[in-house]
């Protein structure tokens, strides 16, 4: 195979991220969101939110770690955020299948792409942190905004999500209070058990 070839696999192996479903629904009809809408929304977030990061960051870098932080879940699925078994496993999983996913480009395309992938992983940079700040919030955002009141088919509680987001203070503390505000909105709402 050459390398086109290979670049075009991978292209044309992309689309299965349109195929994977996501918990969030979407405005048209309440159907699950895809993770590849999920990734676009995040790269969209990044230009808007920007201003409000800790450090000057680099834009395009971030952008391009959210549209590969997911890619794994072609072959390994999507996990759900509250589920606390087996998050090593699942994180494994993601890695082997990420590889699997880029073995088809050339050697220095898998790297720029793995070293991508690893960075948001250990959340060491200004850019992967900012990343995952706006990975955390963009759910938020979705939930309050598409679902019904008292809509909570999951019965998650409020303190759930105020553990799994606590750490946009650090990594975006300019964002913050939008998440205290969402969460919140989001109890009033009937979308969070109160504790």
């Amino acid at each position: 195979m050459n390398t086109l070839q290979g670049q075009i696999q991978f292209i044309n192996e992309l689309e299965k991220l349109k195929a994977v479903k996501r918990r969030n629904l979407t405005l048209d009809n309440k159907r699950p969101e895809n993770s590849a809408e999920h990734s676009w929304h995040l790269a969209m977030m990044v230009p808007i939110l920007a201003p409000y990061s800790r450090t000057e960051i680099d834009q395009l870098k971030v952008i391009n770690m959210l549209l590969v932080h997911d890619l794994g879940e072609i072959y390994a699925g999507d996990s759900w955020l509250y589920n606390e078994s087996d998050k090593e496993e699942i994180s494994q999983n993601e890695l082997k299948a990420f590889k699997r996913l880029i073995e088809c480009l050339p050697v220095d395309q898998q790297s720029e792409l793995l070293d991508l992938f690893e960075e948001f992983e250990t959340q060491e940079t200004e850019e992967a942190k900012f990343a995952k700040a706006i990975d955390a919030i963009q759910p938020l955002l979705n939930h309050l905004h598409i679902s019904h009141e008292n809509e909570n088919p999951d019965d998650i509680q409020a303190s759930m999500v105020w553990k799994k987001k606590t750490f946009v203070k650090d990594y975006a503390p300019d964002l913050w209070q939008l998440v205290e505000e969402t969460i919140d909105k989001s109890v009033q709402k009937g979308l969070y058990k109160r504790d």
